[in-house]
C-alpha cells in the first residue's frame, strides 16, 4: 500500500504527455489541398495560336506548389479551324513551375478531323509552351485499317508530324464483299506520318526496310 501513491503519481504525469503528442499528430495530418468537382482549364498559346482545355469531374489543387492532379482528364487541342485531337486519360498532372503536363493511365489520342485514326500509349509529357509531345512508351497506333507498334516517338503540333522509333506496320486489305484479300507488312527503324497529307514514310539507319505482302485465299 505504501507505493500507491507513487504510482498514481506517475499516472497523472503521463497522461499530458499522450495527450500532447495526439495533439501534435493531428495538426500534422491536416489536408489543405483543394478539391474541385467539375474543373475545366482554358490556356492559349500565342507562340502557334491555339488552345488547350482541360477538363475533369475532380481535380486536386497542391497549395504549396499549385500542382493539379487531375482525374480522369480529357485534353483538347484547338486550332484556329476547330479542334485537332483529344486526349482521354485516367490521370494527368498539371506542372505549373514548368508549365508542363504529365499523362499516363490509359492514354488515348483521337484525331478528330480524321475517323478511326487514335494511338494509345501508357503516358506522354507535353511542354505547353511548345509544340512537343514526348511519348517515352510504347505506343500502339490505329490508322483506318493500318496497326502501327513503335517504341516510342512525338508528335509536332506545329508541322503535324508524328514521329516513331522501331516500327512494325500491318495494312489490312478488304475487298467489295468486305473480306480480308491480303496484308502488307513493314518494319523499319523510323516512320513518319504527316498528317496534313495523310501519309507514311518508312526509313532506316542503313536504308533497309522489311517488307511482307500476304496475298490470302479468298473464295
Amino acid at each position: 500500500m505504501k507505493y500507491l501513491p507513487i504510482y498514481f503519481l506517475l499516472i497523472i504525469t503521463t497522461l499530458p504527455l499522450f495527450g500532447c503528442h495526439k495533439s501534435n499528430k493531428s495538426s500534422s495530418q491536416i489536408d489543405n489541398k483543394s478539391y474541385i468537382k467539375d474543373f475545366e482549364l482554358l490556356q492559349e498559346n500565342p507562340n502557334n495560336q491555339t488552345s488547350v482545355r482541360i477538363t475533369s469531374p475532380n481535380a486536386i489543387i497542391d497549395p504549396t506548389n499549385n500542382d493539379i492532379d487531375i482525374i480522369e482528364s480529357s485534353i483538347e487541342l484547338l486550332i484556329k479551324n476547330g479542334q485537332d485531337f483529344k486526349v482521354k486519360s485516367g490521370n494527368s498532372t498539371l506542372n505549373n513551375l514548368t508549365n508542363s503536363i504529365r499523362v499516363f493511365n490509359s492514354v488515348n489520342i483521337s484525331f478528330l478531323d480524321k475517323q478511326d485514326y487514335f494511338i494509345n500509349t501508357n503516358s506522354f509529357d507535353w511542354d505547353l509552351n511548345t509544340s512537343i509531345i514526348d511519348i517515352n512508351e510504347p505506343v500502339n497506333i490505329n490508322f483506318d485499317n493500318s496497326i502501327i507498334n513503335a517504341t516510342k516517338g512525338f508528335y509536332n503540333i506545329d508541322t503535324s508530324l508524328l514521329k516513331i522509333d522501331n516500327t512494325e506496320f500491318n495494312r489490312y486489305i478488304y475487298n467489295s464483299k468486305g473480306e480480308e484479300e491480303y496484308q502488307i507488312k513493314i518494319i523499319s527503324d523510323f516512320a513518319k506520318w504527316f498528317k496534313k497529307d495523310n501519309t507514311l514514310v518508312f526509313t532506316s539507319n542503313e536504308k533497309q526496310v522489311e517488307t511482307t505482302i500476304n496475298f490470302l485465299l479468298t473464295q
